[in-house]
């Protein structure tokens, strides 16, 4: 994926970063801009001038001493932070940065995924679809023979082996074979990763 260009950029991106270094909160934000937080993780995935555009935004938001505000007078739901939890969950595969995201402990969503079935499973179709995700990004940027965004590959590979038993326990049961079985194949895959990207080390050690 190539950087975006300038000329690339969507009428809601300067409303919506106005609104991120206000609010510091993505769905906030979005919500401000006209849009879903769909658009927004999207473009960041694919521009890295985007995705360094919302880092500074809401580095001043909270240079600024901003706090993000979990329930607004307009939605006073308690558990509202849960779909902005499961959103960021799906798209990064990171529990601690999903929970920052939603403006709630780390604690209080264990805590909430110990009693809430429903949340629960929810949390494990987001982690599913986060981790097919990442294993696609990392695929793809290490097929790129000159990767134009950035990516911390070491710490996809420890997340890619954080969650494997929960990912391969999830296959298990939708394909109906071994979580065992699953387990193994998401091992080799991962090392094949490391392998490459040590290949890929030493290459440029030796350049």
């Amino acid at each position: 994926m190539g950087k975006a260009k300038s000329g690339d950029r969507h009428a809601w991106e300067a409303p919506f970063l106005k609104a991120l270094k206000k609010y510091g909160s993505v769905k906030r934000a979005a919500s401000a801009a006209g849009i879903t937080t769909g658009p927004v993780y999207n473009r960041r995935k694919r521009s890295e001038e985007f995705f360094e555009a919302c880092t500074k935004a809401r580095e001043a938001f909270h240079a600024n001493g901003g706090r993000v505000i979990r329930n607004s007078a307009d939605k006073p739901a308690p558990r509202q932070w849960k779909r902005t939890f499961l959103d960021m969950l799906a798209e990064t595969s990171n529990v601690t940065a999903s929970a920052h995201e939603a403006n709630v402990s780390v604690r209080e969503v264990y805590r909430t995924r110990r009693s809430d079935e429903d949340f629960a499973g929810e949390w494990r179709t987001a982690l599913f679809e986060g981790y097919a995700n990442l294993e696609m990004e990392v695929l793809g940027f290490l097929r790129d023979p000159a990767p134009t965004r950035k990516l911390d590959v070491a710490a996809a590979l420890r997340l890619l082996t954080a969650h494997k038993d929960t990912i391969a326990t999830e296959r298990a049961a939708r394909a109906n074979v071994s979580a065992a079985e699953v387990r193994a194949s998401i091992e080799r895959k991962v090392e094949i990763f490391r392998q490459q990207v040590a290949a890929e080390q030493a290459r440029k050690a030796g350049d």
